[in-house]
């Protein structure tokens, strides 16, 4: 990031391509909107200040390391090794690479030939030529798959010079974990992991969410054999949602210039946080999505079917809306990077959320995204690995896709009424809301209409092979130190087994979540849902902790010597912006 590209990001919105004075004015207005829909502050963390956006910044020197600048300190452990926690365990945390291999590309375009080349041979394609309104679907829909095609084998991993890897290296990087019932092992690894990057945090926070499990040995152990350059520290309140957990971090720590989000449960490959600050060197850049799979991939059927599918959604669309001028919807809770001082505006309205009235508590990660997609670019970047565990049974598998749908039926209606229309981002959420309704419509279609729609049965038990299969080629381009050819082709072999999943039983869900999208419990971690040593029982009495009505907010701080404590702030109405010091 060089001074000038800096000072651009600190002092203004322009930023330098043709139609972006006239976009900011939309996506600025659309803020002012969601802003709006803010309640009064009553539920939860009530100390949020308000910022103007892209401050002025003192240069803060952190500790760090990589290879080509000697003057950065170490790791706190040498690259590839393990680290002992609080209960002596090794734990085993893979490295994760990423390779474009841009060449592989022109087996999706043959696909898709081959595709239209049957729908001829079957009869259809003179039925789809005959009807207006299927041929003008078919064509749309064909080219925004081949656009999206070639955006995807577009991307590139971000890269910075020696210049602008000296501005990342002075900004502040606070880590906010929120937790609640989380396995107490799995909570030491996901820390382990944040002690074993090339490029260490300034700061990390625990925000125990009022959970029923004891993290007395966690939380003793790491404030006691912390690096002494990253400020550790811990927050337990009662529970208020993964939101107000976060804001907790958000609203006190004032160093930050990014602020890293991370999932309990998300273990880092060592080089997460040094490759998912880089996108910031471009000033445009407000969010940054890492890449997510899961740790426990090959634990079971059902894990290696959603990590797979899951693992090449990201590489598929995620890819294809980074490209897009940094368009990314969703950005994963497991790893997430963010500028702060936009976090810091949007605290009031995202712990605050209502629909229709009701406080929103579910889709922490997808408003957080919305919210930087109005005021700049979110990108995706593949080298940013997270490995998060997946569910492992199918009743929690079940019960965590209800908790999505309900989140993403409120957020779909967000991105249709503000992202510019006619910007990627709104294309997109039109396009999917239109290929599930297609999807249904065809599901109803053919029992209906039989035998006359025999053909179109098997058109679609085809495009159920040939698309997860195309898309699975971008799977070829992450690689797992501890995964084998044989075990990541029998991974990509059940991707069909994956959408004929979807079409029985997750898009029935997907109806349940839409009628009941009111509901905004979590309905997850009302106890210890996975373990580490692959358990799934409910937590042992001797590891509860006092019941909800005795917890008070306690808080465990191992300060860096000049940071001084904050007293809490009020909330201010989110639309009076102001500078910090007029508070």
């Amino acid at each position: 990031m060089t001074q000038a590209a800096s000072a651009r990001r600190r002092s203004s919105y322009a930023v330098g391509y043709p139609d972006y004075d006239q976009q900011a004015a939309t996506q600025a207005a659309g803020l002012g909107a969601l802003a709006g829909l803010a309640a009064d502050g009553r539920f939860g963390v009530s100390h949020a200040p308000a910022v103007h956006p892209f401050p002025a910044r003192a240069d803060r020197h952190y500790r760090g390391d990589d290879a080509y600048d000697r003057g950065r300190r170490p790791a706190v452990l040498p690259a590839r090794e393990g680290r002992l926690g609080y209960v002596g365990h090794e734990y085993d945390i893979p490295d994760i690479s990423f390779r474009p291999r841009h060449w592989l590309a022109f087996v999706p375009v043959v696909a898709v030939v081959g595709g239209s080349l049957y729908l001829h041979q079957a009869g259809l394609f003179g039925e789809i030529i005959a009807d207006p309104v299927l041929l003008a679907t078919w064509i749309g829909t064909l080219l925004f798959i081949v656009i999206q095609f070639v955006l995807a084998w577009s991307q590139k991993a971000s890269k910075v010079n020696q210049r602008e890897q000296e501005e990342l290296d002075r900004l502040y990087v606070t880590v906010v974990i929120p937790c609640y019932n989380e396995d107490p092992q799995i909570l030491d690894r996901t820390i382990v992991s944040l002690m074993r990057q090339t490029r260490l945090p300034d700061h990390i926070e625990v925000v125990d969410d009022g959970s029923t499990v004891d993290y007395t040995d966690v939380r003793e152990f790491w404030l006691a054999h912390h690096p002494a350059g990253v400020r550790f520290s811990w927050v337990r309140q009662r529970n208020a949602g993964k939101k107000h957990a976060q804001a907790v971090t958000f609203t006190a720590d004032r160093n930050a210039d990014i602020f890293v989000t991370i999932d309990s449960d998300s273990a880092l490959d060592r080089r997460a946080i040094d490759e998912g600050l880089k996108p910031f060197a471009d000033p445009r850049v407000v969010s940054v999505a890492g890449l997510e799979t899961a740790i426990n991939i090959d634990r079971n059927l059902l894990t290696r079917a959603i990590g797979h599918r899951s693992l090449a959604f990201q590489l598929f669309a995620m890819s294809a809306q980074s490209v897009a001028r940094g368009s990314v919807l969703i950005n994963p809770g497991a790893f997430s990077l963010y500028w702060a001082p936009l976090i810091r505006k949007v605290v009031p309205a995202y712990v605050g959320e209502t629909f229709f009235g009701v406080p929103v508590t579910l889709g922490d990660d997808t408003a957080l995204t919305m919210y930087a997609l109005l005021h700049g670019r979110a990108v995706h970047q593949p080298t940013a690995v997270s490995m998060p565990v997946y569910p492992e049974t199918l009743a929690h598998h079940l019960r965590q896709w209800t908790r999505w749908m309900r989140a993403s039926t409120i957020r779909m209606l967000w991105r249709l009424r503000y992202l510019p229309v006619m910007s990627y981002g709104w294309i997109f959420t039109v396009y999917t809301v239109g290929s599930f309704l297609t999807s249904v419509a065809i599901s109803l279609t053919i029992p209906l209409a039989w035998p006359a729609t025999q053909h179109l049965l098997i058109a679609s038990l085809v495009a159920m092979v040939i698309w997860p299969a195309s898309i699975s080629l971008r799977l070829a381009t992450v690689r797992r130190s501890d995964q084998g050819l044989w075990s990541r082709l029998f991974g990509v072999a059940l991707l069909p087994v994956a959408a004929l999943w979807y079409v029985i039983v997750l898009r029935q869900i997907r109806f349940y979540g839409i009628a009941t999208c009111w509901r905004q419990s979590w309905v997850t971690r009302k106890h210890v849902e996975v373990r580490l040593d692959g358990s799934h029982g409910l937590v042992d009495d001797s590891e509860s902790v006092a019941r909800e009505a005795s917890i008070r907010p306690v808080m465990h701080h191992h300060r860096r010597p000049g940071v001084e404590e904050r007293t809490p702030r009020s909330i201010r109405d989110p639309r009076d912006i102001r500078k910090p010091d007029d508070f």
